[in-house]
């Protein structure tokens, strides 16, 4: 017992004198405003403020692409041929191109002017770009484009959906934010105090957060937990840029240049004393944050980090696992610390889960064991074959019926 009681004071010890390393993923040459996973090659596409960079996976270089020298804000997939991209700086050309990836010729398929953003929803197979002055932009197969009545005239700067809700800001002469829960079939305007949001992103289990830019008073993070019908002040901070998730919803929030002491990307814990930032801006060569993202189809847990100097991402960071938004009290797991196995047990309304899965990560994010999906599941999950396990910290993610929770477990 006492071996076991100076383990956990040395591991306490570790994870408070933690250190961590940003590794480069593409040339620093790179000024890196976005990235999209998931388009074009296995590394995604990178956007830029006059062009694009597409990884060659075979040669293992990253080749650069311009249409006239336009920024191109974002990337999504077509077809097996082809992707398609929103860029424009202002000119006639603005618009959606697709891009051959065979040819590397890129097509206008919709001219639009300003265009701001452009997302697939996978659920409802529906494409959407929003315009600075052109509004919102909807197709169906990413070829016929249509405007959405309701965004007419007004400036969509940024959007982001989780399940059938949608929420689309405004940045124009005035700010506003609409959301909508039936996938964009119908669409409401949030109430209250409304801040002016930048970017915005959803986390695992449906709270949203926001930036609100520039030097003002209401500059800062911002939340809502109801789908954008209505936002709250998480903290006020000046010169915000960028909010981001890694996989078990550890907030990051980044800034686009120093303002009053704040400055690159900082680990935000909300349940810590105020301001509950970290910053993790040592060995990061540039501090000026575009985007912070999540490559959804790794299985570590890891951080992208966009900078005006390439992009660089993290595994070993301090997670802050009690920060989790999700009711992690329906579920116990023991023993904990714990040896060969361990037992999993969660409450349902139902008798039965119909689609649970179970990982486990070590404390660089590197999957260590995983359980595929179990249906018709009971409440209690025993996870067996974990000797090989070294001794140290764990993170279990237990998805349950599309919800997710995490616990931090302790190896003996």
């Amino acid at each position: 017992m006492k071996k076991l009681i100076l383990f956990l004071i040395i591991m306490t010890a570790h994870e408070c004198a933690w250190s961590y390393t940003w590794i480069s993923f593409c040339p620093d040459t790179i000024n890196a405003t976005n990235i999209c996973f998931g388009v074009g090659s296995n590394k995604g596409v990178i956007c830029t403020n006059n062009g694009m960079y597409l990884h060659d996976d075979f040669n293992q270089v990253w080749n650069y692409y311009n249409h006239l020298g336009f920024p191109v804000q974002e990337a999504v997939p077509l077809n097996q041929e082809q992707i398609l991209v929103v860029m424009g700086d202002g000119s006639w050309s603005d618009g959606i191109y697709s891009f051959d990836l065979q040819t590397h010729q890129f097509s206008v398929i919709h001219y639009c002017a300003f265009p701001n953003f452009l997302k697939y929803d996978e659920l409802s197979g529906a494409y959407y770009a929003g315009c600075q002055f052109g509004g919102l932009l909807k197709s169906t197969d990413g070829l016929i484009w249509t405007e959405v009545p309701y965004f007419a005239g007004k400036s969509c700067t940024c959007m982001d959906f989780y399940a059938n809700h949608y929420v689309i800001s405004e940045v124009s002469n005035i700010y506003n934010i609409y959301w909508s829960d039936d996938s964009g079939d119908t669409w409401n305007q949030a109430i209250g105090m409304v801040p002016m949001i930048t970017d915005m992103k959803f986390n695992n289990e449906g709270v949203l957060y926001g930036i609100f830019p520039g030097y003002s008073d209401s500059s800062g993070l911002w939340w809502s937990d109801d789908y954008g019908a209505s936002w709250d002040v998480e903290f006020y901070s000046e010169n915000m840029s960028a909010v981001g998730f890694d996989a078990i919803t550890n907030i990051f929030t980044g800034w686009e240049s120093p303002a009053a002491g704040n400055e690159g990307i900082a680990l935000y814990d909300p349940l810590s004393p105020p301001p509950g930032l970290t910053f993790l801006n040592e060995g990061l060569p540039n501090t000026n944050i575009n985007k912070i993202k999540l490559n959804p189809v790794m299985s570590a847990i890891l951080i992208f980090c966009c900078t005006d100097g390439g992009i660089y991402y993290c595994s070993d960071y301090p997670m802050n696992i009690e920060a989790y938004h999700s009711n992690t009290d329906i579920i116990t797991i023991y023993p904990n610390p714990f040896g060969n196995h361990i037992n999993i047990h969660f409450t349902q309304p139902q008798d039965k889960a119909d689609d649970v899965s179970v990982t486990i990560f070590n404390s660089h994010g590197i999957k260590v064991h995983e359980t595929g999906i179990l249906t018709n599941c009971d409440e209690n999950i025993l996870i067996r074959n974990l000797e090989k396990t070294l001794p140290g910290i764990y993170y279990c993610r237990i998805q349950i019926n599309g919800q997710e929770h995490v616990k931090k477990l302790v190896r003996y």
